[in-house]
This record gives structure tokens, C-alpha cells and sequence, in this order.
């Protein structure tokens, strides 16, 4: 199992009012409904894996460089060789 980071979040009356219903009709605690909210969101957004690779701060910085449109959209001859690979 995965051990837990506590954090202290600031989060607007309104949006805690509306969370707090949301988590009661679910028969859950707030703090849980945010926890699972949070979770789903992270694993729709999971890392790229790139095998070999398991340090999450390297895994963050992949493709960071990189265009949205591609490396044929780059005019640095190096840079978009370097990107092709």
C-alpha cells in the first residue's frame, strides 16, 4: 500500500458547501469524497511510464520539451532530430 502525504488545503466556502452535499448523498465523509475525487483525477492523468524509469520527478519532466504539434513544427535542425527519437 502507498503511504499517505497529509496536506492542509485551502478550498472557498461555496465550493466546500457544494462538496459536502455532493459527499453526503453518497453516504461518504467530505474528507474521503475529496480524497477519491482527487485519486480519479490523478489516475486520469497518470504519468507517462517509460521503462527503467520509476522516480517520479524524472517521469514529470518527459515530454515537458516537447511541441504540441510535433517535432516537424520545431526550426532547430538538432533539437527536432533529438525529438524524433
Amino acid at each position: 500500500m502507498e503511504a499517505a502525504v497529509r496536506k492542509l488545503i485551502d478550498i472557498k466556502s461555496s465550493v466546500f458547501e457544494t462538496l459536502s452535499v455532493k459527499a453526503k448523498g453518497k453516504n461518504m465523509s467530505l474528507k474521503r469524497y475529496i480524497e477519491q475525487l482527487l485519486e480519479e483525477d490523478a489516475k486520469e492523468k497518470a504519468l507517462p511510464s517509460v521503462k527503467g524509469v520509476t522516480d517520479a520527478r524524472i517521469l514529470r519532466l518527459i515530454g515537458a520539451g516537447k511541441p504540441a504539434g510535433g517535432p516537424a513544427d520545431i526550426q532547430d535542425e538538432r533539437l527536432q532530430y533529438i525529438l524524433s527519437k
